[in-house]
C-alpha cells in the first residue's frame, strides 16, 4: 500500500479505531497487582508485556487472565514453582514498548513472553519501521537478561477475533498483521533466544466475543507447552552448578532469645538451605516473635545471643507487608550501631520478608545475611516471598504459629 492511498487508509482506520474502543468501557478488565503466584519450590520468573491477551480483557482479575493461567500451566509441567509479573498496555505500540521496560529488573527473570501488533496493525505501521523496532527491542531483551532466558515473541491475533475490529475494516488490518508476522518470523531468526510463537493453528481463538477464564487457561496452556522445556533446561543447568552447601554450613538450630531452654528445630531445616543456596549468602533464618520472646532459626551462622526482639531487624521488617533489603547497614541509621552488625554475626547485608499468622498478623520473618554489603538492586525478592510463603505454609501446617497479642 503506497502513497495516497496509504495516507488515505491510515486516516479512515485510525478514525474507525477511535470509534470501536469508544463502546468498550463496560468490559470487565483486570484490577490489584499485575502478577501471579502458583507455589513450589525453585519458581521459574516469567515477564509478561505489551497489549492483546495481556491485557485480560473480559475478566475482572490477573488471576484468571493471562498471569494467572500461565503460571498454573507451566507449574503443572515443570513441577515447580512459576512466579509471572505483568506490564501491559492495550493501546500502545512496538516502538513505546521500550518505554514499559524502564527501571526492570529483566536480569531476573527466566522467560518473557511479548505480546504486541495489533494496533500497529490497525494504525498501518509501515514494514520497515515495525522491523527496526522490534529488532531494537529484541536486542535489547537479549542483552539484558541471562544467557538461559528465552523471548517469546507471540504472532499477531487475527484482527477480526478481536470483537471491536469484527468488520469489514478489520479485514484491511488483517491483511497488514499478516505481513507485519512476516517480518517478525524474519527478525526472530536473527536474534538469539528468540522464539517465534505462530497463532497459525490456534483453535482457540474464538471470533465475536471477549475472553473468559477459559480462554485465557487455554492462552496459558499453549504458551506453557512452549516454554516448559527450556525452562526445565535451565534449571537442571542451574541446579548442576549451584553452590551446595557443607554440612557444617546448613546444619540449623533453634536460639530462643529469653529465658526459655534453647531447642533443637529441624523442620525449616531444608527451606532454610535453599534459602541460604538461593542467595548465596553465609546465613538464613527464621525468626518468630512468641509472645516477648524471640525464636530464631538459623543457618550458617551462631544467632546472637543477647539480642530483644524490639531491637531486632525483624520487628523493623514486619512494619510493612514486602520485602526490606538493606544493601549495608553501616549506611542505615536505624542499624549502625546494633551489636548484631557491630559484631558477631556481624550483618553487613540483609534481606527479610514477613511471616504472617493465619489471621494475617505479622509475627516473624525469613531473612538471609551476610558480612559483606551488597547491591540491593540485585536481590530477588520474588525469590525471597516464595520461600516466606513455604515457611508460612509449614508453620500453617503444624499449628505452630501462636498470635503474639494472646
Amino acid at each position: 500500500m503506497r502513497g495516497l492511498s496509504r495516507l488515505v487508509a491510515v486516516g479512515i482506520l485510525r478514525a474507525w479505531e477511535g470509534l470501536a474502543f469508544q463502546g468498550s468501557g463496560s468490559v470487565p478488565r483486570p484490577s490489584g497487582p499485575p502478577e501471579a503466584h502458583s507455589p513450589g519450590t525453585n519458581s521459574d520468573r516469567v515477564l509478561i508485556i505489551g497489549g492483546g491477551p495481556a491485557s485480560g480483557w473480559g475478566v475482572s482479575s490477573h488471576d484468571l487472565a493471562l498471569p494467572g493461567s500461565l503460571a498454573r500451566a507451566l507449574s503443572a509441567r515443570t513441577g515447580r514453582g512459576t512466579d509471572v509479573t505483568l506490564i501491559a498496555d492495550p493501546f500502545g505500540f512496538l516502538e513505546q514498548l521500550p518505554i514499559l521496560l524502564v527501571g526492570q529488573d529483566l536480569g531476573r527473570m527466566d522467560a518473557i513472553v511479548v505480546f504486541v501488533g495489533v494496533n500497529d496493525a490497525v494504525r498501518l505501521t509501515s514494514e520497515k519501521s515495525w522491523e527496526k523496532n522490534l529488532g531494537r527491542l529484541l536486542r535489547t531483551l537479549e542483552h539484558e537478561t541471562l544467557d538461559s532466558t528465552y523471548v517469546y515473541v507471540v504472532d499477531i491475533q487475527p484482527i477480526r477475533t478481536i470483537p471491536v475490529f469484527d468488520t469489514l475494516l478489520g479485514s484491511i488490518a488483517n491483511v497488514h498483521a499478516r505481513h507485519l508476522s512476516a517480518q517478525t518470523v524474519r527478525v526472530c531468526r536473527s536474534v538469539p533466544r528468540v522464539v517465534f510463537l505462530s497463532l497459525t493453528d490456534a483453535k482457540f481463538l474464538v471470533t465475536g466475543r471477549y475472553r473468559n477464564s477459559t480462554d485465557y487457561r487455554l492462552w496459558g496452556e499453549f504458551l506453557a507447552g512452549a516454554m516448559a522445556e527450556r525452562l526445565d533446561v535451565a534449571e537442571n543447568e542451574f541446579s548442576s552448578h549451584s553452590f551446595r552447601a557443607t554440612p557444617s554450613e546448613s546444619t540449623p538450630g533453634l536460639v530462643d532469645i529469653g529465658d526459655r531452654p534453647a531447642k533443637r528445630e529441624t523442620r525449616f531445616d531444608r527451606i532454610l538451605a535453599l534459602t541460604q543456596q538461593s542467595f548465596g549468602t553465609t546465613s538464613a533464618a527464621c525468626v518468630l516473635r512468641d509472645h516477648d520472646v524471640m525464636r530464631m532459626t538459623v543457618t550458617g551462622a551462631v544467632a546472637p545471643d543477647d539480642m530483644s526482639w524490639d531491637d531486632s531487624m525483624s520487628a523493623s521488617v514486619i512494619l510493612q507487608p514486602g520485602a526490606t533489603i538493606v544493601g549495608d547497614t553501616h549506611a542505615d541509621e536505624r542499624f549502625r550501631n546494633k551489636p548484631y552488625v557491630l559484631g558477631p554475626p556481624y550483618m553487613r547485608f540483609y534481606a527479610g520478608f514477613p511471616l504472617e499468622s493465619p489471621s494475617g498478623e505479622r509475627i516473624g520473618t525469613l531473612c538471609v545475611f551476610d558480612p559483606e554489603p551488597r547491591k540491593r538492586t540485585g536481590v530477588d525478592s520474588v525469590l525471597l516471598r516464595q520461600l516466606a510463603l513455604m515457611i508460612q505454609e509449614e508453620l500453617h501446617t503444624s499449628g505452630a504459629i501462636s498470635d503474639s497479642r494472646d
